[in-house]
């Protein structure tokens, strides 16, 4: 303990008084009071809790749920990420402090966590600093059990109960739901499932004193039919749209994505001063599909209707890449260029394909919302570094867009590459057969500590129910240029002519019409190799 003079200490407790303010209103601010620092608990302004973004975010939810009337919030968290010290232990207590005479209710996977909650929460109001922030409020003596703790002097109570444990005849102006389901074994569970579901929609969220209470789910994903599942996704079989779009989802992945809510750039850790993207990488390298649940809040299709897990081969670039000199490089693009296309994503890829027809996609794939510009200079970088005999894309993408801007700037660059724009036939479903066979061959190798590989694994094993396919449809030219290119390369005995026959004169015209054709179909995209690919 630290000595202090009778002036300092006066000093102190004047300063505690505008912390103890602050915490009233700021929940950041009563987390860091009621976890002070053990060497000097008097001084407010040092703390043992250290606040970082997804705290930050995670606190601004909490608030936003006493802000708005009959919020109904969802926050998927990576674990062990500090979303159970703010979301209950201290969200709980702040809430009843400021509003006496109101009452929560929080739920979790069983009743032992929930009373381990309910034990935290009791010593957290009894504590010296909770009564220098809410001096009118304190706990009845004779109803302190860790399940229910009931206010004296006011109308305001805290429940805490497990999944299946009964909650009857209590009511809440506030519900908490901290990780419905227990570990990844419970959730392999389909009744374990539909146990939570049933609870969820049968008990605990029935509980609410009136329409202006909230409900806040926070957990950590573990399989795609959870609770936050049935509830958000378009392709559950629970999934209802009216109550979808009551929920406001707040996804706070381990490693940052696109349009992430904290506004960190791709690939930003979560917690970086606790968890490195050196040890998040480590996590997914071992287990990429636990990692895309648990971290990322993406949990998968296990198995896969399309694209199945048994034909998702992986490799490591930096062993299992085949030399350079022994790879035809190819790219290919799927364009979010259209004014009906501008909250989609574009995917630009680059393949190796080696003397056995393997297909290596590489890690350098750009794969993000961007603008025609930046489509350009990328498709430029793409072809400026590994050289690719040809780009393949859907007719119509590039030459009715960006086009001639790409053709300008190829040239300033000299790049001498062929772009093929391919009319596939059928659905999405029959544009990704030829890739797909690949596959199923086991001659398409994903790379797998590549930033992007879980969440396009998700997209193949969700394909083609998954709200998004720009991975998939990429990915699907490649496989119907290479069928088309080796269709080309193969003639069959029964059309080859003798020369200087007619049959002769009429395939080489035949041949050349066809060129023609092509070159004007083009509109200009012929350069050395198109007379070497015809695709």
């Amino acid at each position: 303990m630290t000595t202090r003079s009778l002036a300092d200490t006066r000093k102190m407790a004047r300063l505690r008084l505008d912390y103890a303010d602050a915490a009233q209103d700021s929940l950041l601010a009563f987390t860091k009071l009621m976890m002070p620092d053990p060497a000097d608990v008097e001084d407010p302004r040092k703390t043992n809790y250290d606040v970082a973004k997804v705290h930050e975010a995670i606190a601004d939810a909490c608030e936003e749920c006493v802000a708005v009337p009959g919020r109904r919030l969802i926050i998927t968290c990576p674990p062990r990420h500090g979303k159970t010290e703010l979301a209950s232990l201290k969200f709980m207590p702040w809430f009843v402090g400021k509003f006496p005479d109101k009452s929560t209710i929080f739920g979790t996977y069983n009743n032992f966590y929930a009373g381990k909650v309910g034990r935290a929460v009791r010593e957290t109001m009894n504590s010296p600093a909770y009564k220098q922030v809410f001096p009118d409020v304190w706990l009845k003596k004779d109803a302190r059990s860790v399940v229910r703790l009931e206010l004296g002097g006011h109308a305001g109570g805290l429940s805490f109960a497990g999944r299946g444990g009964t909650i009857t005849g209590l009511g809440g102006h506030g519900i908490i739901i901290d990780d419905p389901i227990k570990d990844a074994e419970e959730a392999r569970s389909e009744i374990a499932r539909d146990s939570a579901w049933e609870w969820y929609n049968k008990v605990i969220s029935t509980r609410l004193m009136d329409d202006t209470g909230f409900i806040l789910i926070i957990q950590t994903r573990w399989h795609e039919d959870d609770l936050v599942g049935r509830l958000t996704d378009p392709n559950n079989p629970h999934y209802l749209q009216a109550e979808a779009r009551k929920w406001k989802v707040v996804d706070l992945p381990a490693l940052a994505e696109e349009d992430d809510p904290l506004g960190r750039t791709v690939g930003e850790p979560l917690w970086p001063e606790r968890f490195s993207e050196n040890f998040l990488s480590d996590i997914r390298r071992r287990n990429p599909e636990a990692f895309s649940a648990l971290y990322q809040g993406r949990p998968s299709v296990k198995e896969g209707s399309f694209f199945t897990q048994a034909i998702i081969h992986e490799y490591d670039p930096e062993t299992d890449l085949p030399p350079v000199e022994d790879l035809t490089f190819y790219c290919a693009a799927d364009l979010a260029v259209g004014t009906k296309t501008r909250n989609d994503r574009s995917c630009l890829l680059a393949v190796g394909v080696d003397q056995h027809d393997n297909i290596y996609v590489l890690p350098d794939i750009v794969w993000s919302r961007i603008a025609a510009d930046e489509i350009v200079e990328q498709l430029c970088r793409l072809m400026t570094v590994h050289r690719p005999r040809a780009v393949f894309a859907e007719a119509g993408q590039i030459s009715n867009s960006i086009g001639p801007f790409l053709r300008k700037r190829m040239a300033e660059l000299g790049l001498n590459c062929h772009v093929s724009e391919i009319a596939p036939r059928g659905d999405k479903m029959a544009r990704a057969q030829s890739i797909m066979a690949r596959m199923a061959m086991g001659k398409v190798f994903f790379p797998r500590n590549a930033n992007w590989y879980s969440r396009a694994k998700e997209e193949m094993l969700s394909f083609p129910k998954s709200a998004r396919d720009d991975f998939v449809d990429s990915l699907a030219y490649i496989g119907i240029a290479l069928n088309q290119l080796q269709a080309g390369a193969h003639t069959p005995e029964s059309r080859r002519v003798r020369p200087g026959t007619f049959g002769a004169m009429l395939a080489a015209s035949n041949l050349e019409r066809k060129r023609s054709s092509r070159l004007k179909a083009l509109a200009g995209w012929g350069y050395r190799n198109a007379e070497r690919n015809d695709v």
